[in-house]
């Protein structure tokens, strides 16, 4: 029986658990890094580009210089803008081609000109590694607990469900400030380092971003939670979560390197719709938001009865 104060209880607890955990800070810690780290990746090439025209701005404000030498320095510099541009949006949309492989030029065209082409390469690169933050947010949910025998103190006052289903949303919300934190970080970064995009774009799109991303988390913390009650080691429940979430969609990318029917294998997984999430608005990426919700409420659904059943 579901009850709204005890799951409010357990989750509470889950999330301030987490933020002072040993497990919940390398979460917080692996998190920032790899997001910091792939949005240096994205922003490095425009950092150069900006160190050239900051030349031809400080060459402009010389004071000595001859008015045809200005006009030329000017027209070189708003070349060089155009060239930014150019470059921005041919590096970004390689970059995403190459790992997204767009459904077509329309779903291209979206996330590189519609958008701040260097904000969805970012974005592109972070979705590859969410199911691997996840696990880290998420591989301990109850397996550490159910080792030590300290759930049957909360089975005394509570259901299975409501301490099942607590721990799932305590460490959703968790994984949701790791990551808005991350975000904010890299709003001010981006803000700080990005010229050649407007600032309330980067951040319009980044918000957006950000709740993609955790549509996509939502399947595997699901299924780290199912893990995670049907395994008595935490760090098995790691292991097992990171080659489920991992494992086998690699498996299907050499097999459909072979035979290229197995590629229709990864819709059988989240990690095959990840890209329905960045399509234009209409029913794909509708689509893509309620097959997100289905594998999640299945995962959900059987973990939820495995723990039910299962020795405490």
């Amino acid at each position: 029986m579901l009850r709204r104060k005890h799951l409010e209880l357990v989750a509470s607890h889950s999330v301030r658990h987490g933020m002072r955990g040993g497990a919940g800070l390398i979460s917080i810690f692996m998190t920032l890094i790899t997001g910091l780290v792939l949005a240096q990746c994205t922003v490095a090439p425009l950092e150069l580009m900006d160190k050239q025209k900051a030349k031809f701005s400080e060459q402009l404000k010389a004071e000595d210089l001859d008015p045809q030498m200005r006009g030329e320095l000017a027209a070189q510099q708003g070349m060089l803008d155009g060239e930014v541009n150019k470059k921005v949006i041919s590096a970004a949309r390689s970059v995403i081609d190459w790992v997204v492989e767009p459904s077509g030029d329309e779903q291209l065209d979206y996330m590189t000109k519609e958008r701040p082409a260097m904000v969805t390469a970012f974005l592109v690169l972070l979705m590859l590694f969410t199911p691997f933050l996840t696990c880290l947010s998420g591989f301990n949910q109850t397996s550490s607990d159910i080792s030590s025998r300290g759930l049957r103190f909360l089975l005394i006052r509570t259901e299975r469900t409501n301490i099942f289903l607590g721990r799932l949303i305590g460490t959703y919300l968790f994984s949701a400030l790791v990551f808005l934190l991350l975000f904010v970080v890299l709003g001010m970064y981006m803000a700080a380092k990005v010229h050649v995009h407007p600032k309330a774009d980067m951040i319009f799109w980044l918000a957006h971003g950000y709740l993609r991303v955790m549509v996509f988390v939502m399947p595997y913390m699901a299924l780290c939670a199912w893990i995670s009650c049907a395994i008595d080691s935490a760090f098995g429940s790691l292991i097992i979560s990171l080659l489920l979430a991992y494992m086998y969609p690699w498996v299907i990318s050499l097999g459909s390197k072979i035979q290229p029917v197995i590629a229709y294998g990864q819709y059988l997984t989240p990690f095959g719709y990840k890209w329905w999430l960045f399509e234009p608005f209409g029913l794909k990426f509708i689509g893509g938001l309620l097959i997100m919700l289905a594998f999640t409420a299945l995962l959900t659904f059987t973990g939820n009865r495995y723990f039910g059943k299962r020795d405490l």
